[in-house]
């Protein structure tokens, strides 16, 4: 796969590093997200934290565009009990809710659905690995990081307009997790997690790995 990627130069490691108490940087983001998890939690509904929001927690703390979120196991969230939590839809798509912190606005999207119980795709295998995350105070689930960066790699994979940043975020998580780039975050080990818990092979596995082998490592 001959394609010329312009990632990110590798920086000060304690200039990004993510707030211990699992703080969003962006400004409206923690009330947002407070107010969404609340919700969640009275009304039952499970979800896992993805994209920005999760990197900005996890990996490298940084403004980020909106609150990513996949669904377990439902489709939509109930509006009545949206809107008593602040949120309102966005009228551009369904999948966008907007919460007003006050004289920011911030839209939670929902990502993704998956399921918590059948091998339906990449976000139900990450949601059935995930951990526990304390996110603005609230124990949520998260990916793994091995798993952020392989739906990383799918994302960069699927999205040519997009795949210099989605390698950008893996470059990020390989500097943030220094100590597992010989284990869990190695080409070999990501490989083998791509065959046998997201069920990847052939010509996918191979586009894969080799996307994964053009991002700079810590030390190369």
């Amino acid at each position: 796969m001959n394609v010329d990627l312009l990632l990110h130069p590798a920086d000060d490691p304690d200039r990004h590093r993510p707030d211990p108490r699992g703080r969003l940087s962006t400004v409206g983001h923690g009330a947002a997200f407070r107010a969404f998890a609340r919700m969640a939690k009275r009304a039952g509904i499970r979800f896992m934290v993805i994209g920005g929001t999760y990197r900005d927690v996890a990996v490298r703390a940084a403004s980020t565009r909106d609150i990513d979120v996949v669904l377990i196991d439902r489709q939509d969230l109930p509006e009545e009990l949206m809107r008593t939590a602040g949120f309102e839809r966005v009228l551009r798509s369904r999948h966008a809710w907007r919460y007003t912190a006050g004289h920011r606005q911030v839209d939670l999207e929902i990502a993704a659905v998956a399921s918590s119980g059948m091998s339906t795709g990449p976000f139900s295998a990450a949601f059935r690995h995930a951990k526990i995350a304390v996110i603005e105070g609230v124990k949520v689930a998260v990916p793994r990081i091995e798993d952020y960066v392989i739906l990383k790699l799918l994302a960069a994979a699927s999205d040519r307009h997009r795949r210099a940043r989605d390698l950008a975020d893996v470059q990020y998580a390989l500097e943030s997790f220094p100590k597992q780039c010989g284990s869990t975050l190695s080409i070999a080990a990501l490989r083998a997690r791509l065959r046998d818990v997201y069920g990847t092979s052939g010509q996918q596995l191979k586009g894969l790995v080799a996307l994964l082998r053009q991002v700079p490592r810590p030390h190369d």
